[in-house]
């Protein structure tokens, strides 16, 4: 299943790069790593931020050596994170935060209930880690303009058409094995619809990259939650177990594959192939159209009259 998944990464990044304009690999970086970083730090503040972001590029430029350009950077990028969203995105944020929090609940009550060993709190760790990193990566994405909405969108599209094969059932979801040609559509149709959909959404193929991104992000962690609660709920019963594992075991392993699957596969699948799809759709509507120059008017010669 991991060879199978990378080989898919690895087609959808090959069709991204295929479709990407060769400009982008011929131009050269024009401004220093520190300099990029706030610029995209600057970029995610709102409009009521936009002063402060100035100021900090304005003080960059006064600032010398490496070390200490770098320091501030990442200081100031930290605190662009940290800073609460507005609008569409605060409603985002928290939204994703509550469902964080409720996988994480969901998995130490699991976890207390069936007794289960210090490999499985070990995973706890990694998976609050992980967890922490989705929810500063969609922060950021959230608060890009023409994203929120059509990247949230295309996340309950990502865990709808997951869970519709499933029936929409905890035994479904623990027990389910998709077919071959279920397992493409939800691999390649699907993040490629996403991604294509943010591209024509926001006419730009920057924006379908940034939707998909998102979509993965939202979509992977509904499952999960989904995944996790059906762990909860079912505990070992559900599909019928042959391998003669302890309840323990079988447990530890539901949840160990819901967060593999859901919270790795998923996403990283998703973000793939919904990038390939921002990038194939860039010529049906990601790029705004051309303006058309108008007649030339010559300027009026003056008046002799007049000057006299």
């Amino acid at each position: 299943m991991g060879g199978f998944v990378g080989i898919m990464c690895l087609l959808g990044i090959g069709i991204a790069m295929f479709r990407r304009s060769p400009q982008a690999f011929l131009d050269g970086p024009s401004e220093d790593m520190p300099t990029r970083l706030l610029r995209w730090a600057v970029g995610l503040l709102s409009a009521q931020r936009a002063e402060w972001g100035q100021a900090m590029l304005g003080e960059l430029d006064y600032l010398d050596g490496r070390v200490r350009r770098l320091r501030f950077t990442l200081g100031c990028v930290i605190a662009a994170l940290l800073l609460p969203p507005w609008g569409r995105a605060a409603a985002g944020v928290w939204a994703m935060i509550a469902v964080a929090v409720g996988s994480i609940g969901l998995y130490a009550s699991v976890a207390i209930r069936y007794r289960l060993n210090a490999g499985d709190w070990v995973w706890a760790a990694i998976l609050v880690l992980l967890l922490a990193g989705y929810l500063l990566a969609a922060g950021a994405l959230l608060r890009r303009p023409g994203v929120a909405v059509p990247g949230l969108l295309g996340g309950l599209f990502v865990a709808l058409a997951s869970l519709t094969l499933s029936g929409f059932t905890f035994y479904g979801v623990i027990g389910t094995i998709p077919a071959t040609w279920e397992k493409l559509v939800l691999m390649i149709g699907v993040p490629l619809a996403v991604g294509a959909a943010g591209t024509l959404w926001g006419r730009d193929p920057v924006i379908g990259r940034r939707v998909a991104r998102l979509a993965a992000i939202s979509g992977g962690l509904g499952l999960y939650l989904y995944g996790t609660l059906a762990v909860a709920v079912l505990g070992a019963g559900g599909p019928p177990e042959d391998t003669g594992w302890t309840v323990r075991y079988i447990v530890s392993d539901r949840l160990g594959s819901n967060l593999i699957h859901d919270l790795l596969m998923t996403t990283l699948v998703t973000a793939t192939f919904g990038w390939a799809g921002a990038a194939a759709a860039r010529r049906r509507g990601g790029s705004p159209a051309p303006t058309l120059p108008g007649p030339f008017i010559p300027p009026a010669s003056p008046d002799p009259q007049q000057e006299a």
